[in-house]
């Protein structure tokens, strides 16, 4: 895919905005930048909005929406973002691309969390959504890069007490001890860090500095008790601000919510099981997730089947969440990036809640198996250190920032364009109103018959999804007559809805062809009176699923 930038390593935020203000300096007839407003440590949370300015406005057509970054350390994510951005830009010539910047607007926020970002760029830590205190008391071994060589890794203790010892076959990992095993050297395993408080008798790694999350903070199904929920929905003012975006934006009908990692692709609803769910919601939600499967190799899970929630327990609060059940648009979260598919452990026995200790090792040998061959440097042997609290200790393991939880710099590239290419697609789903005939007949004595046949070309209805329809939020098509006396009819009226070829219920079959075609099309017919000569003028818009226009000249 030709892109202006290159993406073999992480942006930081000041690279990208230099980047964003190049594309909306450069493409002036293509994008817009904008600020969302600012984050408690002052950076701007930005917004792209990407369309062919010259036949439509970013209004005035159906859009998809991209975001990343939502966590701060899955920076794979808002690189993603980046290069979709990047590769409808530098090819908005090429015809595929153009062909898509005419029809559609693409609205991008890249990067959710820029203050927690720039902290896990930056900085060896660790954290989930941002660097706000979470309220919670720090206690036991805190999070530090004791060795100074950039990264936090594991911390083995020596103790004759331990619960762990180095594996027979790869001496590297360490094993669970087993339960009749007296001799030997064990170890006590910690975070790399400082400890904080008393030992007394239990060591305990702290729990997270900064523990909010961004993803349980929007008002969908919203629980206090859950971590990282915050004091009450979207009181952070980055969730906030991408939730004010996404109602301002009607038009916007299908989502990417990027993330890291696991390679799948997760569809709402989340709080219950997909069998409740509306059955087309349902289908459609399919075909997307067949797309993503295609291009990237990911399969589809629903966020609660997937992940065997229960009814109590189940990611409340979650974007993609809100986005679908609260605004009816079609979002996915796409997980990037998988390093254990690559060394050979499929996504269900990653996600498998019954796998023994044995097994559990196992695929930590096959992960590491993986690092030893692309990215060695990765792993950093046991090394000795006089840890000033807890004597003699060894520090060791891998950096977890940049091959589990992102892909190595050297993968960036081609995760990224898997990314893209399902996105490109996804967004062809959306509902695309036309004007297939309009036509004059003339009656005599400068009467004259208009008909118009108005159609939707896309696999989406007008109204989005079913989800949008029970919410109310549902606009329905304005349809506007000028230029001529009306006789009959309505200059301006209001067609509900089109179906979209998705919702074809015709079935196929060597012995048989039964059922009904989708109703994406209507006839709307008028008398006007009007002289030979003059020139009528049809518009037809949906907050959904754009506008049309045509003329005709009565004869």
């Amino acid at each position: 895919m030709k892109t202006t930038f290159t993406y073999d390593h992480y942006a930081d935020y000041a690279e990208l905005t230099a980047r964003l203000v190049y594309f909306s300096e450069h493409y002036p007839d293509f994008a817009r930048l904008r600020s969302l407003g600012k984050t408690p440590e002052g950076r701007d949370l930005w917004a792209m909005e990407v369309t062919d300015l010259s036949c439509g406005d970013f209004d005035e057509k159906p859009a998809q929406h991209i975001d990343g970054n939502t966590h701060a350390g899955e920076v794979t994510g808002s690189m993603a973002a980046l290069h979709q951005l990047d590769v409808l830009l530098t090819g908005h010539a090429e015809p595929q691309i153009a062909k898509l910047l005419r029809a559609y607007t693409f609205t991008f926020i890249p990067r959710i969390s820029p203050d927690g970002a720039e902290v896990y760029l930056k900085t060896p830590q660790l954290l989930r959504s941002v660097n706000r205190v979470s309220g919670k008391e720090q206690s036991g071994v805190v999070r530090q890069d004791l060795d100074q060589d950039g990264v936090i890794r594991w911390m083995r203790i020596p103790d004759e007490t331990g619960a762990w010892a180095a594996d027979e076959e790869e001496p590297r990992l360490l094993r669970r001890r087993r339960p009749d095993e007296m001799d030997g050297v064990f170890y006590t395993v910690m975070p790399e860090g400082m400890l904080r408080g008393e030992k007394g008798e239990i060591l305990k790694a702290a729990p997270a500095q900064w523990g909010l999350d961004f993803n349980r903070n929007y008002p969908c199904w919203w629980k206090p008790q859950q971590p990282g929920a915050g004091n009450y929905p979207l009181d952070n003012p980055e969730t906030r601000a991408v939730a004010d975006f996404l109602i301002a934006h009607h038009n916007i009908g299908v989502m990417v919510t990027h993330h890291t990692s696991g390679g799948m692709i997760l569809n709402p609803p989340g709080p219950f099981s997909e069998a409740e769910q509306d059955p087309l919601d349902r289908k459609i939600y399919h075909a997307i997730g067949a797309l993503a499967t295609e291009e990237m190799g990911y399969p589809l899970l629903n966020l609660y089947d997937g992940f065997h929630c229960t009814e109590t327990d189940y990611a409340a609060g979650a974007g993609d969440d809100w986005a679908y059940l609260n605004r009816g648009i079609f979002a996915v979260t796409a997980e990037l990036w998988d390093l254990q598919s690559r060394a050979g452990i499929s996504v269900e026995d990653q996600l498998d809640p019954d796998l023994s200790e044995a097994q559990l090792l196992q695929q930590q040998k096959l992960t590491l198996a993986w690092i030893d061959a692309h990215c060695p440097q990765a792993w950093k042997p046991w090394t000795p250190l006089k840890h000033p609290q807890l004597g003699e200790v060894e520090i060791g393991g891998l950096d977890y920032k940049f091959t589990i939880q992102n892909c190595p710099p050297a993968y960036l590239r081609e995760e990224c364009e898997k990314a893209t290419r399902f996105a490109l697609r996804q967004v062809c789903l959306l509902p695309r109103l036309a004007i297939l005939r309009f036509e004059a007949q003339p009656l005599g004595h400068d009467f004259v018959k208009v008909t118009a046949e108005i159609v939707n070309r896309g696999y989406l209805p007008t109204w989005i999804s079913r989800q949008r329809q029970a919410m109310k939020l549902a606009e329905p098509i304005q349809i506007t007559l000028e230029g001529a006396k009306i006789v009959q009819g309505q200059a301006r009226s209001e067609m509900e809805a089109l179906e979209g070829y998705g919702q074809d219920q015709t079935e196929l079959s060597f012995s048989s062809v039964y059922g009904q075609t989708a109703a994406l099309r209507k006839k709307i017919e008028w008398i006007v009176r009007a002289p030979a000569g003059t020139t009528v003028r049809l518009n037809v818009r949906c907050a959904q699923a754009g506008q049309a226009s045509a003329s005709c000249v009565i004869d």
